[in-house]
C-alpha cells in the first residue's frame, strides 16, 4: 500500500536550532526590562537560574504529563520563581516577546528541506505536527510563512493548539480527521524517538527518524536501535525511502 499523507515535525526537522542565544538574549531583555519597570533589582544569576528552572519545569511537563505548557504558563513560572509582584501588564507583555523572539532571531531551513518538500508536494498531501515551547503555533505558522514553506502543507497540529503533545494520539488523530486515509498509507518524519517515533507507530502509521540536523536538545543519544520504519541522515533520502515504503 503506497503512502498518501505526510506528517512532518517542525523543530530540528524542517528547521535548526540555530540562533538560540538571540532568541534567549530577547527574552531576557523583555523580563530584565519590565522587572526594571517596577523598581526591582534581581542579580544576573538569579535571572539565570529562574530561567533554568523555567526550562526544567517545561521539560516535566512535556515529559510526564506528554503537553507542553502554554507560553503564560512558562512565563509565569519564571515570575513565580523569582517572588516577582504580581503584574498582569508585565507577564502579558514578556508572554509577547517571548512568542515573537522566533521572529526576531529565526532558525534556519535545514539543507534541502525546502526543495524536497516542494517536491514531495505535488506526489503526497503534507500535514505539520508540531510540539511548540515559548512561541506557539500561531507564530510558527508565521516563520513558515516568512520562508515561503505554508502553502505546501494542508494541514496543522501544533500542542498549543491540541492541548497535547507527542507521542499523545490526539496529536496525530487531528490530522488523519482531516484526511480519508488509513494510517497504513500514512507516514510521519521527525526527529524524536520518544515523541515523533513512538507517537507514529503507536498510530499504526510508518515513521522515519530525521538524523539531518545534530543541532537537537531533545533527540536521544543513548545508542539504542530506532523503533522507526526508516532513518534519514538528510532530506535528499527522503523521496527514495517513502517510495520504498
Amino acid at each position: 500500500m503506497s503512502i498518501k499523507l505526510l506528517t512532518i515535525d517542525y523543530w530540528n526537522t524542517i528547521f535548526d536550532s540555530s540562533n538560540g542565544y538571540g532568541r534567549n538574549a530577547y527574552r531576557m531583555k523583555s523580563l530584565v526590562e519590565e522587572i526594571d519597570r517596577m523598581g526591582i533589582i534581581i542579580k544576573k544569576d538569579e535571572l539565570d537560574k529562574a530561567m533554568e528552572a523555567t526550562w526544567e519545569f517545561f521539560n516535566k511537563v512535556w515529559t510526564e504529563e506528554q503537553r507542553t505548557p502554554m507560553p503564560k504558563e512558562s512565563v509565569e513560572f519564571y515570575w513565580n520563581f523569582l517572588k516577582l509582584p504580581k503584574s498582569d501588564r508585565a507577564i502579558k507583555n514578556i508572554v509577547h516577546a517571548f512568542a515573537i523572539s522566533i521572529l526576531e532571531h529565526p532558525p534556519k531551513v535545514l539543507p534541502d528541506a525546502r526543495k524536497t518538500i516542494e517536491k514531495l508536494s505535488k506526489d503526497y498531501d503534507l500535514a505539520i505536527i508540531s510540539d511548540t515551547g515559548f512561541s506557539p503555533g500561531t507564530i510558527l505558522m508565521e516563520l513558515l510563512k516568512r520562508n515561503e514553506l505554508d502553502t505546501y502543507f494542508k494541514a496543522f497540529s501544533f500542542s498549543d493548539e491540541t492541548g497535547v503533545s507527542k507521542p499523545q494520539t490526539k496529536a496525530y488523530q487531528y490530522i488523519l480527521d482531516q484526511f480519508n486515509y488509513s494510517v497504513e498509507e500514512c507516514c510521519h518524519i521527525g526527529d524524536i524517538e520518544r515523541t515523533d517515533v513512538a507517537g507514529a507507530k503507536a498510530m499504526g502509521m510508518h515513521a522515519i527518524l530525521f538524523a539531518g540536523d545534530d543541532t537537537g536538545l531533545f533527540q536521544d543519544k543513548d545508542g539504542k536501535p530506532t523503533k522507526a520504519d526508516f532513518t534519514a541522515h538528510s532530506w535528499k533520502e527522503i523521496p527514495d525511502i517513502i517510495k520504498s515504503i
